[in-house]
């Protein structure tokens, strides 16, 4: 796993390789994300499953104490490698179970995902029949 501060853009991952970031700056640091925000950094790896095993660190908030700044909290990227190195390392495990919680931690989010583009979609059918109703009204007038 590579962990490095994002800089606006992002080079082509190769073969195998995922690419996601985390958040670093703000009461969320730690917070893994599919898309790059400014104050990031860009992590590479070879397992799909570093992403949920992140997000689980995350809302664990073991990183709350490492936490600096007094106006906005931030986490430097040298502390954050060094908590997550040994966690990374034991959690893929030979329990199944274990392994099972990442695939539904990653198909909830999948989930919510699509639950996002249905409330869009529903936003936008809203709109479109308000209009053409609105039109209906109009030349009754």
């Amino acid at each position: 796993m590579q962990i490095k501060t994002y800089n606006g853009t992002t080079a082509e991952p190769k073969a195998n390789e995922f690419i996601f970031f985390i958040q670093s700056h703000g009461f969320n640091a730690g917070r893994p994300l599919k898309k790059p925000i400014p104050n990031c950094w860009e992590v590479r790896t070879e397992r799909k499953a570093d992403f949920e095993i992140l997000f689980i660190i995350f809302e664990s908030k073991i990183l709350m104490p490492f936490f600096r700044g007094s106006v906005i909290p931030f986490i430097a990227l040298g502390e954050y490698k060094n908590i997550i190195a040994p966690i990374l390392k034991n959690a893929i495990h030979e329990n199944k179970i274990i392994n099972a919680h990442y695939l539904q931690i990653r198909k909830i989010e999948q989930q919510q995902e699509n639950q996002i583009k249905i409330q869009s979609l529903m936003i936008e059918l809203k709109k479109s029949l308000s209009r053409e109703c609105f039109k209906k009204i109009k030349t009754a007038i």
